[in-house]
């Protein structure tokens, strides 16, 4: 065993010595203490500063954007944000996205298929990974430090000069149908109600158009309308190319080999661009159903049987200054699963949690949602309960609309605003999430908000301010989407009525009898 007797730690193990100290009470400053702060040549606010680390950026000749922060570790985080996505598909067949994401890390100019780019990803300690936003396409690769100049030509490569064959675009299709059928009908409706309330809430148009190419749209798109799509919208002025745990001056040299000297496969195939989609998005306000009779089977013991109901009002883009107030007003809503509702640390005293699920037991789940875009947003609540419990569930998430037009207490304000702090800076410790914030920031507003900075926001947020944005949310009309039994679900009219009564159906006593 280590003797602790010589480290600090075991200092503090160590039985106390019969010392003598002046008695001071610890209302008093302590004598000397200010003089040796003093004798420091600068403020501990500078010093403090110089240890965040740096996010650095440089525009290349041909408007790609480098993007870059020093980290620590033997690894590295480097990948590509394109402002793309399902968003900019009106002109095309819905699903383009879909298909480029689960055609990434496929065959290329330099690699001739998916399974020899794996196996060179391999050597690197490689994990790679694509995903689709509704406004923007990513591609990650995250390797050892050492390997960064491989990792780059590698996602030249993949982003740069895919070569979509037709035999690959084949074998993708039945893997969406198969990823289609899981998410309808698996235990996580989650993904696809956020699905379902977005198309809802912008019928037709941008943030609205599917993310997830549709049963009928899965034969009608070919290798063809992908290579416009790309030519059209992978251009090197929409992208911000980004890198986590690199050096700056090397990712940059990196970049303009493998991103600026070679012309990408689609234009080596003379493909022409098409024009881009530039509408901004309407919120439109609308309601959206599936329905779905029994529970989802997993396994031998059946779950239970929900229905799933979203309500959301327009909320504001990202770059509104209400986003910060919103961003509280999600983390004092809170939410969770009902199983969840006693536990320390789980959010207990969440809006969502004292108000709803500690008050209705047939309540299953419930949480508030903020997704912020570039020119719109939307708020949305997500409860589910029993098919019987349909229209109460709605009335609850009426009502709870209804509360966020007035102040909270001072006491719940300040709690929302540190769990908002906390998580933040929990999240800010994993590579991956400082990646995505640096480009995500990057591509929507072409400059990043410190860490610092974020919490002087969230900080400066006052209850005046969540009343504020929870009367602007209500002069939008409400959008809902629903899965399962349908047959108590009450109508949009329904819930417009209730939105004019408080959160109460006309015919409704306003009161909802349930004890726990």
């Amino acid at each position: 065993m280590q003797h602790l007797g010589r480290s600090a730690i075991g200092r503090l193990l160590l039985p106390a010595r019969r010392l003598c100290y002046p008695s001071q009470p610890l209302s008093e400053p302590i004598e000397g203490f200010s003089a040796v702060l003093s004798q420091s040549s600068q403020p501990q606010s500078a010093v403090r500063v110089r240890q965040t680390a740096e996010t650095k950026v440089t525009r290349l000749e041909n408007g790609l954007r480098v993007a870059s922060q020093e980290g620590f570790g033997q690894y590295s985080t480097v990948g590509v944000f394109i402002d793309a996505g399902p968003r900019y598909e009106v002109k095309y067949t819905s699903g383009i996205s879909h298909f480029l994401q689960k055609l990434a890390f496929n065959s290329t100019s330099k690699f001739e298929s998916k399974e020899q780019l794996l196996s060179e990803l391999e050597q690197w300690g490689g994990v790679a990974d694509c995903q689709k936003f509704r406004d923007l396409m990513m591609y990650s690769l995250s390797v050892f430090s050492s390997a960064v100049p491989k990792a780059l030509e590698a996602l030249g490569e993949v982003v740069w000069r895919p070569q979509l064959k037709e035999e690959e675009v084949e074998m993708e299709r039945n893997g969406i149908r198969f990823e289609l059928e899981e998410l309808k009908n698996g235990p996580n409706a989650e993904p696809f109600m956020m699905e379902l309330i977005h198309q809802a809430a912008y019928r037709g148009n941008t943030l609205g158009l599917p993310s997830i190419c549709s049963e009928d749209a899965i034969d009608q798109v070919s290798a063809k309308q992908l290579r416009k799509y790309l030519a059209s919208h992978y251009l090197p002025s929409r992208m911000v190319l980004t890198g986590v745990n690199v050096d700056h001056d090397s990712f940059v040299g990196l970049a303009k080999e493998h991103f600026v000297v070679p012309e990408p496969s689609w234009a080596c195939a003379g493909v022409e661009p098409g024009p881009i989609d530039e509408s901004i998005a309407q919120y439109t306000s609308g309601i959206v159903s599936v329905p779905r009779i029994g529970p989802p089977v997993v396994g031998p013991n059946p779950l239970p049987d929900l229905v799933h109901v979203a309500m959301a009002l327009e909320s504001s883009s990202f770059l509104d200054p209400d986003f910060f107030p919103l961003a509280v007003l999600n983390s004092l809503m809170g939410g969770g699963g009902s199983f969840s509702a006693g536990g320390p640390g789980k959010g207990m005293y969440t809006q969502l949690y004292l108000n709803v699920l500690n008050r209705h037991h047939w309540v299953y789940s419930m949480l508030a949602q903020n997704h912020a875009y570039v020119d719109s947003g939307i708020f949305v609540l997500l409860g589910s309960t029993h098919p019987s419990n349909a229209k109460k569930l709605t009335e609850v998430m009426c009502q709870q609309f209804y509360e966020m037009t007035f102040a909270p207490k001072e006491s719940d304000l300040q709690r929302a605003k540190k769990q908002l702090q906390s998580a933040m800076m929990m999240n800010l410790e994993s590579r991956l999430i400082v990646f995505e914030d640096i480009g995500r920031q990057f591509l929507g507003q072409n400059m990043k908000y410190t860490p610092r900075e974020i919490c002087e926001k969230i900080d400066a947020v006052t209850g005046k301010d969540l009343e504020r944005v929870g009367q602007r949310m209500m002069e939008s009309n409400p959008s809902m989407a629903a899965l399962g039994d349908l047959k108590h679900l009450p109508t949009l009219s329904d819930v417009m009525a209730a939105f004019n009564n408080k959160g109460h159906f006309p015919t409704s006593s306003g009161k909802l009898f349930s004890f726990r």
